[in-house]
Protein backbone atom coordinates (compact mmCIF):
# COMPACT_ATOMS: atom_id res chain seq x y z
CA UNK A 1 0.00 0.00 0.00
CA UNK A 2 1.47 3.31 -1.08
CA UNK A 3 -1.01 5.68 0.50
CA UNK A 4 -4.39 5.85 2.14
CA UNK A 5 -6.72 8.81 2.51
CA UNK A 6 -9.51 9.08 5.03
CA UNK A 7 -12.45 11.35 4.53
CA UNK A 8 -13.61 13.37 6.33
CA UNK A 9 -10.41 14.65 7.90
CA UNK A 10 -10.23 15.97 11.46
CA UNK A 11 -10.87 19.61 10.48
CA UNK A 12 -13.99 18.68 8.53
CA UNK A 13 -15.31 16.57 11.41
CA UNK A 14 -14.71 19.41 13.88
CA UNK A 15 -16.62 21.83 11.63
CA UNK A 16 -19.72 19.63 11.23
CA UNK A 17 -21.54 20.95 14.35
CA UNK A 18 -21.15 24.54 13.10
CA UNK A 19 -22.49 23.64 9.67
CA UNK A 20 -25.41 21.68 11.14
CA UNK A 21 -26.45 24.82 13.04
CA UNK A 22 -25.95 27.06 10.00
CA UNK A 23 -27.80 24.72 7.59
CA UNK A 24 -30.35 22.69 9.56
CA UNK A 25 -31.90 19.88 7.56
CA UNK A 26 -29.13 19.74 4.94
CA UNK A 27 -27.91 16.31 3.89
CA UNK A 28 -25.01 15.24 6.15
CA UNK A 29 -22.59 14.53 3.30
CA UNK A 30 -22.62 18.23 2.43
CA UNK A 31 -21.04 18.99 5.78
CA UNK A 32 -18.00 16.78 5.28
CA UNK A 33 -17.38 18.20 1.82
CA UNK A 34 -18.22 21.83 2.58
CA UNK A 35 -14.84 23.36 1.56
CA UNK A 36 -14.90 21.48 -1.75
CA UNK A 37 -18.50 22.47 -2.48
CA UNK A 38 -17.72 26.11 -1.72
CA UNK A 39 -14.81 26.08 -4.17
CA UNK A 40 -16.97 24.41 -6.82
CA UNK A 41 -19.86 26.87 -6.31
CA UNK A 42 -17.56 29.89 -6.58
CA UNK A 43 -15.92 28.62 -9.77
CA UNK A 44 -19.19 27.69 -11.49
CA UNK A 45 -20.89 30.92 -10.39
CA UNK A 46 -17.99 33.00 -11.71
CA UNK A 47 -18.27 31.21 -15.03
CA UNK A 48 -21.99 31.99 -15.20
CA UNK A 49 -21.50 35.65 -14.28
CA UNK A 50 -18.43 36.65 -16.25
CA UNK A 51 -17.21 33.65 -18.22
CA UNK A 52 -14.19 32.96 -16.00
CA UNK A 53 -12.82 29.50 -16.83
CA UNK A 54 -13.88 27.15 -13.98
CA UNK A 55 -10.44 25.58 -13.43
CA UNK A 56 -10.54 22.08 -12.03
CA UNK A 57 -14.25 21.59 -12.75
CA UNK A 58 -14.91 18.50 -14.83
CA UNK A 59 -17.12 18.63 -17.89
CA UNK A 60 -19.85 16.06 -18.39
CA UNK A 61 -17.61 14.27 -20.91
CA UNK A 62 -14.75 14.07 -18.40
CA UNK A 63 -17.16 12.84 -15.72
CA UNK A 64 -18.49 10.07 -17.98
CA UNK A 65 -14.99 8.89 -18.87
CA UNK A 66 -13.97 8.97 -15.21
CA UNK A 67 -16.94 6.79 -14.27
CA UNK A 68 -15.98 4.32 -16.98
CA UNK A 69 -12.47 4.07 -15.50
CA UNK A 70 -13.93 3.66 -11.99
CA UNK A 71 -16.26 0.90 -13.17
CA UNK A 72 -13.35 -0.88 -14.85
CA UNK A 73 -11.04 -0.57 -11.83
CA UNK A 74 -13.54 -1.39 -9.07
CA UNK A 75 -13.48 -5.20 -9.39
CA UNK A 76 -9.73 -5.23 -9.93
CA UNK A 77 -9.05 -3.16 -6.81
CA UNK A 78 -11.60 -5.09 -4.75
CA UNK A 79 -9.84 -8.30 -5.69
CA UNK A 80 -6.47 -6.85 -4.63
CA UNK A 81 -7.88 -5.91 -1.22
CA UNK A 82 -8.83 -9.52 -0.41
Amino acid sequence: ELARYTMPDEDAVNNIPNLEKKYPGAMPYFFTQDPDYLTLKVRVSSYCVDGTEPLGVATIDVAIETLKVAEYLTPILQDQLK
